[in-house]
């Protein structure tokens, strides 16, 4: 079977049929590896409500956040990070822990942001690469190319999310996981709906 595979991913039209199948396995890995890091991308976002009587707006300027600031799930912006303010605005951050989470996100901000200009490109080269004539060798060789830059992306966050919760207290690290479990435990339960929901509807075809 594996032979055979093989072969119908040689023709045109079996590359048509296994590109997707190679793109949703790259999108699993990549969600996969996201919540496992939920622990840092929650944190690290920092847009809290009220800290120490700062608005959201003038903490996240301190933060260093703005337009452009970061990349992907969990940089503060759109509906992951709006989520992810309402998850931390019950820490009660001092404004000292503002400051130490503040200068480790500056740390390796420019090291991430080049991880993912280079993951970029390495997705665009095996967009190219797909739609040519590259062999199966070419093509495991850029594969693993971009696993690597996921597993450094994923080292990194984590050495960050290490670095995070150093600062927060014993108090704050019970509190922020069990409202991750509850916010994992809400999300688990829409998408059971979602996908019951659409099975009545095939159902119903």
């Amino acid at each position: 079977m594996r032979c055979a595979s093989r072969s119908i991913r040689r023709s045109p039209i079996g590359w048509c049929l296994y590109m997707p199948r190679l793109i949703d396995s790259e999108l699993f890995w990549r969600l996969t590896m996201e919540r496992r890091t939920v622990s840092l991308l929650a944190i690290a976002a920092l847009a809290v409500p009220v800290v120490g009587g700062l608005s959201a707006a003038q903490l996240h300027a301190q933060m260093g956040g703005g337009p452009g600031m970061g990349e992907g799930p969990g940089s503060g912006e759109g509906p992951r990070g709006d989520r992810t303010e309402r998850l931390i605005e019950t820490l009660d951050l001092s404004e000292d822990q503002v400051t130490q989470i503040r200068a480790i996100r500056e740390g390796d901000r420019e090291e991430m942001q080049a991880l993912h200009a280079n993951l970029r490109n390495e997705r665009e080269a095996m967009h190219t690469l797909m739609s040519g004539t590259a062999s199966d060798e070419e093509l495991r060789a850029q594969h693993e190319e971009i696993q690597t830059l996921h597993r450094e992306v994923a080292d990194l966050r984590f050495e960050n999310m290490l670095a995070v919760r150093n600062v927060l207290t014993p108090e704050q690290r019970t509190e922020l996981s069990e409202r991750m479990a509850q916010r994992r435990e809400d999300h688990r339960g829409r998408f059971q709906e979602r996908r019951e929901s659409r099975r009545q509807q095939r159902l119903a075809e």
